[in-house]
């Protein structure tokens, strides 16, 4: 038994294509997994907060205190073992302290006292003319 379609498939839209207007079943995409990035700056709150951070295997995180001047680097063997928690303090420098640390000095200027000093150490010395003595 022929049945004759008197309404031939010419939809472009596929919800109408089955069922007349149907909306079609939706599919699901399961999503991506999330992985722990820990680049940049990751703010964490005291010791312990930067204790339970997950490192992954064989990599290092650089995590700071919010509620304190210190940061942690907290790091990870190639099996995924965490390794000692590394903590250190932060402070403000100074021009002062970077002259200091740049090996320049603190002041352009010298003293009167410290420039004689310094021509006196610079001047020849006078020899001292030694006699030939010589035992005969």
């Amino acid at each position: 038994m022929a049945y004759n379609n008197y309404f031939p498939q010419t939809y472009t839209n596929p919800s109408y294509a089955y069922g007349g207007g149907a909306v079609p079943a939706q599919t699901w995409t399961t999503p991506a997994p999330t992985t722990n990035s820990l680049s940049g700056i990751n703010w964490v709150q005291g010791e312990s907060g930067a204790r339970s951070v997950f490192v992954p295997a064989g990599q290092k995180a650089l995590l700071m205190d919010s509620e304190t001047n210190v940061f942690y680097v907290k790091s990870s063997d190639v099996s995924g073992m965490p390794l000692p928690l590394r903590i250190f303090e932060y402070k403000e420098v100074d021009k002062v302290a970077t002259d200091e640390v740049n090996g320049r000095p603190q002041s352009e200027y010298v003293t009167h006292e410290e420039l004689e000093r310094a021509i006196a150490e610079l001047k020849p010395q006078p020899k001292e003319e030694k006699k030939n003595e010589f035992l005969i």
